[in-house]
């Protein structure tokens, strides 16, 4: 029998190593892609959010694992060259500090890695940055008083759309900083509750409490779309804002989230199986959100059932399982970023799928996970957020049960 999972956090360090040799450049001082992937913006340099993930995997793995601690640094720096500091926003792109491609979700995660790089090192430099960028990203917030949809959290800096996941980003990002600034936790914390109302009130769904994508803030019709990340990223801000003041209108949203992200019912798992085999279907770099999400939940509510517990333990463990099982590269030990088991490598699908799922579905690739000639192609998103999986699943399942497969 080949090698099963047993130790999430060393699969994640394994995953981390792996792609901080392919990607990183030492003579360009950042990530650089040999041959153009997904996530690049050229031939060779990544999106600013394909960095914000892999380096947010490095500062998570160096919490752990001390020999991951020198690529701190180098990682938190790479951010410096998309730097606009006239606006102190940080854009899409590497630029010359002119450029006003800026998103405030990128940047919301590009402040995690901050501000969690200096909770693992000490390092006041990094919490300057983060703090900073936290104060930007809160000029984001929709004051437009002709908007017809007011509040919320713009996506772009010139772009209106009120997301979910900027807001709940941003508001993850104040609760961060929150813990280091006292004198300033106030204002973080009510910006970060003012994020979560609006996000509830606006983009929560009341029939299955999942969150929404957005709306323009010219509009008042919301893109019902309902990505796992959107959840997620609520539910971490939630139980964190019931965590610090415990006020139970925070609990009670936390609540009806964590039930909703282990629901099999819901939107976001693929419905075309039976109940036992269903599963997260968006790919990895959303899954990552949501699976922190609820160790979040887990972490921040000590009032949480044992039943309730348990259940998103084996529902966390079910998917590290099928995506150890089905996403890694048998060659190599590296990940695309697809979460669903017929959109793999082929020799994968033909005996893991056809053995598990039988001929429900056919072999395909996502476009993001083959190169121009359809070839399965790993990137430095898909590096990230596979060591992201582990990483945030490792904090409910820190050792994986045996299994058959």
């Amino acid at each position: 029998m080949a090698a099963q999972l047993r130790d999430p956090n060393r699969e994640a360090y394994n995953i981390v190593c792996g792609f901080w040799r392919e990607f990183y450049n030492n003579h360009e001082r950042t990530f650089w892609a040999k041959k153009k992937c997904n996530g690049c913006y050229d031939d060779h340099k990544f999106v600013i959010w394909s960095v914000a993930v892999a380096v947010q995997a490095v500062v998570d793995g160096a919490r752990l694992f001390n020999e991951l601690k020198p690529l701190i640094d180098p990682a938190i720096q790479i951010f410096q060259k998309y730097k606009n500091p006239k606006i102190r926003g940080y854009s899409a792109a590497e630029n010359a500090g002119d450029d006003k491609d800026i998103y405030y979700d990128d940047d919301a995660q590009v402040a995690s890695c901050m501000i969690t790089a200096y909770e693992v090192t000490g390092n006041k430099l990094y919490l300057d940055q983060g703090r900073e960028l936290v104060h930007f990203l809160m000029t984001g917030w929709n004051n437009n008083p002709d908007a017809r949809t007011k509040g919320g959290m713009c996506w772009h800096l010139t772009n209106h759309y009120l997301n979910a996941c900027t807001t709940a980003e941003v508001a993850k990002a104040c609760l961060q900083i929150a813990k280091f600034i006292p004198q300033e936790a106030k204002m973080y914390i009510d910006f970060a509750a003012k994020c979560i109302d609006w996000q509830i009130k606006v983009l929560q769904d009341p029939s299955d409490k999942l969150i929404m994508d957005g709306v323009q803030d010219t509009e008042v019709n919301v893109n019902t779309m309902k990505w796992t990340y959107n959840l997620g990223t609520t539910l971490s801000a939630a139980a964190n804002l019931y965590y610090v003041t415990r006020d139970s209108h925070w609990k009670q949203i936390a609540d009806e989230l964590a039930e909703a992200g282990i629901n099999r019912g819901v939107f976001f798992y693929d419905r075309d199986y039976d109940d036992s085999k269903r599963y997260w279907r968006d790919g990895s770099y959303f899954e990552q959100l949501l699976i922190e999400g609820l160790a979040d939940y887990l972490l921040y509510i000590p009032e949480v059932p044992q039943s309730m517990g348990d259940r998103i333990h084996d529902e966390i463990q079910r998917h590290l399982i099928m995506f150890y099982e089905f996403m890694k590269d048998p060659r190599d030990g590296m990940y695309i970023q697809s979460f669903e088991p017929n959109r793999t490598y082929k020799e994968v699908y033909d005996t893991k799928y056809v053995k598990h799922f039988g001929n429900q579905k056919e072999w395909s690739l996502k476009d993001e996970d083959k190169d121009g000639d359809g070839n399965p192609q790993k990137c430095l998103m898909g590096g990230g957020a596979a060591a992201r999986v582990f990483f945030q699943g490792a904090r409910v399942v820190p050792k994986v049960d045996p299994y058959d497969f």
